[in-house]
């Protein structure tokens, strides 16, 4: 069973066609976008669940972090990505 990537990296972009330095800018952009939406999040969440993990800041507010939500890559962009698992 194959199924769509929850994230995406610059590799990914650059598969479909666009130079190294516009993909590693769009997965920068990404990565604030879900920064800023996870930070609004814990704003706004007053009771926390105690079944949810609690992180200080967002996962993607690392600079070594490399990947971004395809959700959001895709908003960005303005059209679905096709990117499946990768092969192993």
């Amino acid at each position: 069973m194959r199924c769509k990537l929850q994230t995406v990296n610059y590799k990914n972009l650059m598969d479909l066609g666009f130079p190294e330095h516009t993909a590693r800018d769009i997965i920068r952009h990404a990565k604030k976008i879900a920064t800023n939406e996870y930070n609004e999040r814990m704003m706004s969440t007053s009771k926390k669940s105690k079944k949810m993990i609690e992180y200080p800041c967002s996962p993607f507010d690392n600079p070594r972090v490399g990947i971004a939500p395809t959700t959001i890559v895709e908003h960005l962009l303005g059209f679905a990505l096709d990117n499946r698992e990768e092969e192993n």
